[in-house]
C-alpha cells in the first residue's frame, strides 16, 4: 500500500467586518475543508479548490477490466473536467485499509492520510462507522446524489449510513452454468442440495473471507431459515441461533459431496472460474450479474455458458465510496466522487466492464434514458426484470461476520 502523500496548501478566505455581519459564508480550503461547512460551501468553491490537486482513491484490485479502465478512461476523465489527478491505490482487501485507519486513529494521526477516497461496503463500513474513521456527514451534499433511489441512502448491511458514504455502484449475486452440460440447472435451495448429492464432485463455493463465498453462505442462512429475507435486515440473536444451526446443517451435509469431498475449498472466485471451465466443476457463481458475459466476450467462457438465479433471490447491494477521517484532500475527494456517481460515469462504466446500471431512470434526462435503454446485454446476462424481480436485500453485516465465524469452526473445523 502506498505511504506517500501530497499536501495541497489553500489559504483560508475568510469574511470579516460587515461582510461577515451580512452572513458571508467562509470559503474552506481543499485540506482544510471540514463536513460542518459544507451546507455554507459553494459546490462551485469546493470544486475550484478541488482544481489542480492530486486524489489518491484506494479500491480492490481484483478485476484487470476495472483496474483498465479507471487507470485509463477515468483518469482521463477526471483530469478533464475537474482537473484533478487521480491516482488509484490498489487495494487486497479494504480491511486491511480499514485496520489501517484504526491504528492511524488511535496514533492520532488526524490528517495527512495516504488515502483521500475508498471504495467500501458491508461489514467494512460499519467497522469504519464504528470506530469513527470516517469523514462526514458529506453524501447529501454531492449535486449528484439525486440520481440514485432513496433506499441506497439510508442503511449498508444493516448500518446506518448517516451521509458518511454514497452510493455508487449496485451488484447482484449470480450462478453460472453451461448449457452444453447442464440444460435444467437448480433453481431452489433445496434443489441445488438434492443436484450437489447426486453429482458428487461437482460443486463447490470459495472458502471465506472471499466475499463471493462469504455471499454464497448468506444464501443459505437466509434461504435455510424459511424466513423471508427482509426479517434478516436487523440483527437478533434468537433469530441468529435458529437461522444458523439450519444453515450449518445443510452446509456441513453438502461438505462430503463437494469437490475434493470438501477437504479444500477454492480460494477466490478466479479459482472457482478455473475449475469451471476445466470441466471440474459444474457452476461458478459472482456477485456480478455480467461476469459470465464479460468472460465470454474475452475469450475466458465458453459461449455456451449462461446465468441463473435461485427463485427465492439472490443478494443485492450498493457498494459505496467514502472518505477517511484523515484524508489529506477532502475537497478533492468530493469533487471526484460527485463525478463517479454522474450519469455520464455510470453509463461509460456498465459500456466499459458490465454491471447494473445504478441509478434512478426517473431522474435521467431524455437523452440519458435513451442511452440506458441502448446499453449492451451480454449473452449470459440476465434481464434487468428478472433480477430485479429476485432482488433480495443484505442481512446486516452482523449475520455476516457470526456465520462466517461459525462456519470456520463448525463446517470447516478450524
Amino acid at each position: 500500500m502506498r505511504t506517500g502523500r501530497l499536501r495541497h496548501g489553500f489559504s483560508v478566505v475568510l469574511c470579516a467586518g460587515v461582510a461577515l455581519a451580512a452572513g458571508c459564508a467562509p470559503e474552506p480550503a481543499g485540506p482544510d475543508l471540514r463536513a460542518a461547512d459544507l451546507a455554507a460551501t459553494p459546490w462551485e468553491t469546493i470544486r475550484a479548490h478541488a482544481r489542480g490537486t492530486t486524489v489518491h482513491v484506494g479500491m480492490w484490485a481484483g478485476d484487470e477490466a476495472r483496474n483498465r479502465f479507471f487507470q485509463g478512461p477515468v483518469t482521463e476523465a477526471v483530469a478533464a473536467e475537474l482537473g484533478v489527478t487521480l491516482r488509484i491505490t490498489p487495494l487486497a482487501d479494504v480491511a486491511d485499509l480499514v485496520s489501517k485507519l484504526l491504528n492511524e486513529r488511535r496514533a492520532g494521526r488526524r490528517s495527512g492520510g495516504s488515502i483521500d477516497v475508498v471504495w467500501i461496503n458491508g461489514e467494512n463500513f460499519r467497522t469504519a462507522r464504528q470506530a469513527g474513521v470516517l469523514w462526514g456527514p458529506f453524501a447529501d451534499h454531492l449535486p449528484n446524489i439525486v440520481h440514485y433511489p432513496d433506499a441506497a441512502k439510508h442503511r449498508d448491511f444493516g448500518t446506518d449510513i448517516d451521509g458518511f458514504e454514497a452510493p455508487w455502484e449496485v451488484a447482484q449475486f449470480v450462478f453460472a452454468y453451461d448449457t452444453a452440460r447442464i440444460t435444467d440447472p437448480p433453481r431452489t435451495l433445496g434443489a441445488l442440495r438434492q443436484w450437489i448429492e447426486r453429482h458428487p464432485g461437482r460443486f463447490t463455493y470459495p472458502a471465506v473471507p472471499d466475499f463471493t463465498g462469504s455471499a454464497f453462505l448468506r444464501h443459505v442462512l437466509v434461504h435455510a431459515s424459511g424466513l423471508d429475507p427482509e426479517a434478516f435486515l436487523h440483527f437478533d440473536e434468537a433469530r441468529y441461533a435458529a437461522a444458523s444451526a439450519r444453515a450449518l446443517d445443510f452446509l456441513a451435509a453438502i461438505r462430503p459431496h463437494l469437490w475434493r469431498g470438501g477437504e479444500t475449498y477454492p480460494a477466490t472466485p478466479a479459482d472457482l472460474n478455473r475449475l469451471f471451465v476445466n470441466h471440474e466443476i459444474d457452476f461458478s457463481m459472482n456477485y456480478s450479474p455480467s461476469f459470465a458475459s464479460d468472460r465470454i466476450a474475452r475469450g475466458e467462457f465458453p459461449e455456451t455458458v449462461r446465468t441463473f438465479v435461485l427463485e427465492e433471490g439472490t443478494l443485492s447491494n450498493y457498494s459505496y465510496l467514502a472518505v477517511p477521517f484523515n484524508a489529506s484532500n477532502p475537497a478533492g475527494a468530493l469533487a471526484v466522487i460527485d463525478h463517479l456517481l454522474s450519469p455520464a460515469h455510470a453509463l461509460a462504466r456498465v459500456r466499459a466492464i458490465g454491471g447494473l446500471f445504478p441509478q434512478s431512470v426517473e431522474s435521467l434526462t431524455p437523452g440519458d434514458r435513451q442511452a440506458v435503454a441502448l446499453l449492451p446485454r451480454g449473452p449470459a446476462t440476465l434481464a434487468a426484470e428478472t433480477l430485479a424481480r429476485h432482488r433480495i436485500p443484505e442481512p446486516d453485516a452482523e449475520y455476516l461476520v457470526r456465520f462466517e465465524r461459525d462456519w470456520l469452526r463448525e463446517v470447516l473445523q478450524q
